[in-house]
């Protein structure tokens, strides 16, 4: 996995050299609210509650293209486990940390407003925390993100960003054996600064 961190962060340094000279660079931020789908960890399903995710991220612009690597953070609460016998109060958390190479495409509507479509593929590292016999365990695998927001400007070099991000994992072990995987759904507001 440290071989999959290095081969993105490479690709997204590499990026940044290829640049046209017309490109404009970005930094930005976002948070909001999450919706992580149930999770399952055979013979068991955890059902999730709301949580936070929280990206920063440093980009390039030319034209309606834009480029980027991303550093997220997401929290998601366990509110329920099922099993054979039905649903039981549970406790703990499940943190994901990535690191992804998103683009964008800024939809040209010939207003100041600006829609965009995004996708981005790169790593995540996922940590189940104090549910059950699950204590501190992590795995790293592939992750990836789809979404879509809205950009509005609110000085020439800030940008009021609000976005919806759907993001899953690939299939990844845990120390029983069993494999699982994550997806979620956020809403997130946010600012973009030009440099």
């Amino acid at each position: 996995m440290k071989k999959l961190y290095s081969l993105l962060a490479a690709a997204v340094i590499t990026g940044f050299a290829a640049t046209p000279a017309s490109a404009e660079t970005y930094i930005s931020g976002n948070i909001g609210s999450s919706w992580m789908n149930d999770t399952k960890n055979d013979p068991f399903k955890y059902g999730m509650g709301n949580g936070l995710t929280a990206l920063g991220a440093i980009g390039v612009r030319d034209r309606c293209y834009r480029f980027e690597g991303e550093y997220g953070y997401q929290k998601n609460n366990v509110d329920k486990r099922y099993d054979r016998f039905g649903p039981s109060n549970w406790n703990g958390n499940i943190e994901v940390v990535s690191l992804l190479a998103n683009a964008y495409w800024d939809i040209y509507t010939g207003e100041s407003v600006k829609p965009y479509l995004t996708a981005g593929v790169g790593a995540a590292r996922v940590q189940f925390e104090n549910i059950g016999g699950l204590t501190d365990e992590h795995d790293s695998v592939f992750a990836y993100q789809l979404g879509a927001g809205v950009a509005i400007p609110l000085t020439k070099g800030v940008k009021l960003d609000a976005r919806y991000r759907y993001f899953s994992t690939a299939e990844f072990s845990l120390n029983d054996g069993s494999q699982s995987r994550l997806s979620s759904n956020s809403v997130l507001l946010g600012l973009r600064f030009g440099m």
